[in-house]
């Protein structure tokens, strides 16, 4: 899959188990900033770009691609943000009000800097939906399998 080879050496390892888990026929949204798929478990995983600033056009795509592939139905969601650049008020806003789709979010943070972000991201827009931070993907996907096929 084109992009996958731009991450660092380090994180190639967890981007290797969840192309697995897509499987063949997984439907795969791909944006300039951004890659989201529904996994067999249940669960959405929208991977950002390294070093991206996600602007409020951005979020709003990400999760009309959601929306797309979980047809309106509220779906845990697994956000790599290991890299990711900043987010503006307006983007936090935008990534906390569809509580509609989310059941809950799992954000996997990677450096101090995604886990300040992170951190600030919850103190700050307080979302709707269960939202918690993580060091390992396992770690997210053994929380957030407790909301799949939850409405």
């Amino acid at each position: 899959m084109k992009g996958i080879d731009d991450r660092r050496v380090g994180e190639q390892a967890i981007h290797t188990a969840t192309e697995d888990l897509m499987g063949d026929d997984a439907d795969l949204i791909t944006q300039p900033k951004f890659r989201i798929w529904l996994r067999p478990d249940g669960i959405v995983q929208l991977v950002w770009n390294p070093r991206t600033t996600v602007l409020l056009e951005d979020a709003t795509a990400a999760l009309q691609a959601m929306a797309q592939l979980t047809r309106g139905r509220r779906s845990p969601l697994l956000v790599d943000m290991h890299d990711t650049g900043p987010l503006d008020r307006p983007t936090r806003a935008e990534l906390t009000r569809r509580s509609d789709l989310q059941a809950a979010v799992a954000l996997i943070v990677g450096t101090p800097l995604t886990r300040m972000m992170a951190n600030f991201f919850l103190s700050v827009n307080r979302p709707a939906f269960p939202t918690r931070m993580f060091d390992d993907e396992a770690s997210a996907v053994a929380w957030l399998l407790e909301f799949v096929g939850s409405q």
